[in-house]
């Protein structure tokens, strides 16, 4: 292992683009969006064939509509927007306040918010309520609108038997296999396995992830891999989700530094114990998180934690730079150069 790491005793990964690919995530949440602003089910006047849009090729064209080449997805993700879920709504929300679904437009509008997004969920939220003239609650992050895209987009990622299971009901558009049947890890698997096993020998190896703990537990065990990280160390959305709904009108999504204290002190730390601050702060001097986006380093930094930026994130070696100016102590290419 690199010598650097025998600084830490406990190690906490974000999951997606830096164990697993985000590929299918956005590609996923750009087939939500596209639901969302044409078809009559939701904004649109159209009815979508979801069948013919899973495609790989049509997968690939309606992202590079949607996303811009993807250019959206990375002012968004440095804007520090980390949920994938969220990536979705804030496309729709400015969509909805711009009055126009133009992805050009709406990147436009997204290049010009602040560097931390969520001191603009509520105003954007309320600028789209009355532009489309749904009520402001109906808007609001965690509100009717916010549930209905993340439904949906866990229609394209689960695929119609899965979400049946997981949620005991049936899908509003039916047809859609699933592109969660096709992930694979964003490095070699034999590399990721070297990685996690020894690190696993001396730290403490955690996840502070936004995929809620179904996804996140079906690569670990697919790949054989769930064996390295502690058990109370899995931190995942549905502790965020959980928090939110026990302390009303708060947000611990990264940026917010909940999840990732979350995963260092153990899951079954009370949450009043983590936002009063009643735990060893000690233990933060010698935690590593390695991330890949603005959310994270924003996230390890609020904590207090040392960060290890990988340029597997949506920009890539075009990232390196803006790690920099937010004072990574460490930048790889990919998890596998912890090697």
């Amino acid at each position: 292992m690199k010598a650097f790491l025998d600084r830490y005793d406990t190690v906490i990964f974000d999951m997606d683009g830096v164990i697993t690919s985000e590929q299918n995530y956005w590609n996923s949440a750009a087939l939500t969006v596209r639901e969302y602003l044409s078809s009559r089910s939701y904004f649109g006047s159209g009815v979508i064939d979801a069948a013919a849009m899973s495609g790989p090729e049509a997968v690939r064209e309606i992202r590079n509509e949607v996303f811009c080449g993807d250019r959206l997805i990375s002012e968004l993700k440095s804007r520090g927007v980390n949920s994938n879920w969220d990536l979705g709504y804030v496309a729709v929300l400015i969509a909805l306040a711009e009055g126009s679904g133009e992805p050009e437009r709406i990147l436009e509008r997204a290049a010009g918010l602040p560097g931390n997004i969520l001191s603009v969920y509520g105003s954007l939220a309320a600028e789209a309520a009355s532009a489309s003239g749904l009520s402001p609650e109906e808007t609001r992050r965690g509100g009717g609108l916010w549930t209905a895209m993340r439904d949906c987009f866990q229609e394209w990622f689960l695929g119609d038997e899965l979400f049946r299971r997981q949620y005991g009901r049936e899908p509003v558009r039916g047809g859609k296999p699933g592109l969660l049947n096709s992930e694979r890890p964003i490095i070699p698997m034999e590399s990721l396995r070297a990685v996690l096993r020894g690190l696993s020998e001396t730290k403490r190896v955690c996840t502070g992830t936004g995929r809620p703990y179904a996804e996140l537990i079906t690569p670990l065990r697919a790949w054989d891999i769930e064996k390295y990280f502690a058990a109370d160390g899995l931190c995942n959305y549905d502790h965020v989700a959980a928090a939110e709904a026990r302390f009303k009108g708060e947000t611990f999504t990264k940026p917010h530094p909940y999840m990732f204290l979350k995963a260092l002190f153990g899951t079954g730390l009370d949450d009043r114990s983590i936002l009063s601050g009643e735990y060893d702060r000690s233990a933060i001097e010698r935690t590593l998180v390695v991330g890949d986006a603005g959310a994270d380093i924003l996230a390890a930094k609020a904590m207090g934690a040392d960060f290890c930026a990988v340029l597997t994130g949506v920009a890539g070696e075009g990232a390196r730079g803006y790690f920099e100016e937010q004072g990574a102590e460490y930048i790889l290419g990919s998890a596998a150069e912890l090697l």
